[in-house]
């Protein structure tokens, strides 16, 4: 029995999902290309320079064409992303009116802004779309896992010896604390809180021998030293979250070895975090832990920054201000002193609410219950099997990222947000199943 176990569960990595008709070569062309969007962005600083930009948003439409061009070849252009993709749909004919009616402070930045969400919709989409079976959403999960494990050691290795500029090269043009290929640790930490979770879900595979499983462990280790390394306090929580949430699912279905296992990551991890981090994250960590006696300057900011999105907001309550004019209207509503420029809430919500309205948070929650509904009818189906460890994975990456964008602004860096909808897409489709 044992023997034939192994070739059964491997054989389900082959079987397509139910109602899903079998790929074509366009479909590996679409998924290859959506595996290199992802991993290039982050490497081209998160996306964040005009080049990285305009890069990301050529090759996600390029790959949506490819993969429309092909449906309409075949004669079939059916959408089992269809619990997100009204909502999403409909956001974007909301927001769309901003620039195009001249609501928008700043109509040209809130069109770039449109784009690039149209332009991550139609990415993600076309991956959701293609990416049908157990082993293509294997796929996946190994290229961005690996992909993080490299970026993980990376950033480790600049921490250690760097000089402050990206790749020992690039002198960041704001300053910055530089960490990866990333100017904003908290967008590094960001880009781990994606693929961290996915290579937890890997070492939880039903086949996996036990030196398998704990290479696996052994990635995910490594991409959470480097997010304690990057002093990301909000990162910390984060993966804490993912962490702690993977563990509890993995207990339920191997008892009390995950627990022990939780145990023995903890160990290593603030072992290597002592080893490696020279004394200097403790320090970083140390104000948190005296909340609320800690009174930084920082933290005081971003709390007034919130308040001043919560104002915007009520000047615009019902449209909103338009998309990536948080920077317009701050100015008014300010009730601090600063010579630096205040492009972001540090809150992805509030800033989204300022800038969207209440039509907008409206159409939000209805994409991010639908989606929700749609993923955990998912992992119900799959519980205890491979793909139900591959989509638990994806789904704490997806929770994970969420957290962190209550103090901070990751949905504002293109190749996080890249990341986080195409996992949230492929989470979110209809019709994963083992069967």
């Amino acid at each position: 029995m044992s023997v034939m176990a192994r070739p059964i569960r491997e054989a389900v990595f082959d079987a397509p999902v139910a109602g899903v008709a079998n790929g074509t070569a366009a479909d590996g062309w679409v998924r290859a290309g959506c595996c290199a969007a992802l991993i290039a962005a982050p490497l081209a600083f998160g996306a964040t320079t005009t080049a990285g930009r305009a890069g990301l948003a050529a090759a996600g439409w390029a790959i949506f064409l490819i993969w429309l061009a092909a449906r309409l070849y075949e004669g079939r252009l059916e959408f089992t992303t269809a619990p997100v993709l009204l909502p999403a749909a409909a956001l974007l004919a909301l927001t769309s009116a901003h620039w195009a009616a001249g609501l928008s402070a700043n109509p040209l930045a809130t069109q770039l802004e449109w784009l690039r969400w149209a332009c991550t919709l139609a990415l993600a989409v076309a991956a959701a779309e293609t990416i049908v079976t157990p082993r293509r959403l294997r796929q996946l999960a190994t290229a961005l896992a690996l992909a993080g494990l490299a970026i993980a050691v990376f950033g480790i290795a600049q921490y250690l010896t760097g000089n402050g500029k990206i790749y020992w090269l690039v002198e960041p043009a704001q300053g910055g604390w530089v960490f990866g290929p990333y100017v904003n640790r908290n967008h590094f930490a960001g880009l781990m809180e994606l693929w961290m979770p996915l290579a937890l879900g890997l070492a939880l595979l039903p086949e996996n021998t036990f030196l398998r499983r704990w290479l696996w462990c052994v990635a995910a280790l490594v991409m959470a030293t480097a997010v304690a390394l990057s002093g990301s306090r909000g990162g910390m929580v984060a993966v804490g979250i993912q962490v702690l949430i993977l563990t509890l699912a993995a207990a339920a279905l191997r008892g009390r070895r995950a627990l022990l296992g939780l145990s023995v990551a903890i160990v290593l991890l603030v072992t290597a975090v002592a080893a490696l981090g020279r004394g200097e994250i403790l320090e970083r960590y140390r104000p948190s832990a005296q909340w609320p006696r800690a009174n930084q300057e920082s933290t005081v900011y971003r709390i007034e920054a919130w308040r001043g999105a919560v104002e915007i907001f009520r000047r615009h309550g019902l449209l909103g201000s338009g998309l990536d004019t948080f920077g317009n209207h701050f100015p008014s509503v300010r009730s601090f002193s600063t010579d630096k420029t205040w492009t972001y809430a540090h809150n992805d919500y509030l800033q989204f609410a300022a800038e969207a309205g209440a039509a907008g948070l409206a159409l939000a929650g209805w994409a991010l219950v639908a989606g929700g509904r749609e993923a955990w009818r998912n992992l119900q189906r799959t519980r205890g099997t491979a793909t139900g460890a591959l989509l638990g994975g994806a789904a704490c990456a997806c929770v994970g990222f969420l957290v962190h964008g209550g103090v901070d602004f990751n949905f504002h860096i293109p190749a996080n947000a890249a990341n986080f909808c195409v996992l949230g897409m492929v989470l979110a489709r209809r019709g994963w199943d083992e069967d």
